[in-house]
């Protein structure tokens, strides 16, 4: 789990602020698929997105779902890795996350690095 840290708290902030988007009248935002990821979606969501990152080339597909993990939500996501740069110091990707929940579909493109640690961090622009 601690090797996945930075990717939950980045997607945590993300559902922050969509939830944040109510007060600010983005009500557009209200019913993306990212509202619907209870706390067992975004732990096994983010083990997934880890998986991807570490052991998938480019371009390869892996399917997540959160069946199973207690949601009345059925969610699922389509998860790949893109543009890898290797460099002496460290080696970053471009994670794609397309997430379907309830007739909806929001994609996410993140770019993350592997840092000296072991872990993968997103970076920011």
């Amino acid at each position: 789990m601690r090797k996945q840290l930075p990717f939950l708290v980045s997607i945590v902030l993300a559902a922050g602020l969509i939830t944040a988007s109510h007060a600010a009248n983005l009500r557009f935002l209200n019913d993306t698929p990212m509202t619907y990821l209870k706390p067992k979606d975004k732990t096994s969501l983010v083990a997934a997105i880890d998986g991807v990152l570490s052991n998938k080339g480019d371009g390869e597909t892996q399917q997540w779902s959160n069946e199973g993990l207690g949601n009345s939500v059925a969610i699922q996501a389509e998860l790949s890795a893109t543009d890898t740069v290797k460099t002496d110091a460290k080696t970053c990707r471009k994670i794609h996350i397309a997430l379907h929940a309830k007739a909806q579909d929001q994609t996410l493109s993140i770019p993350a690095c592997k840092t000296a640690d072991g872990n993968w961090a997103v970076q920011k622009k």
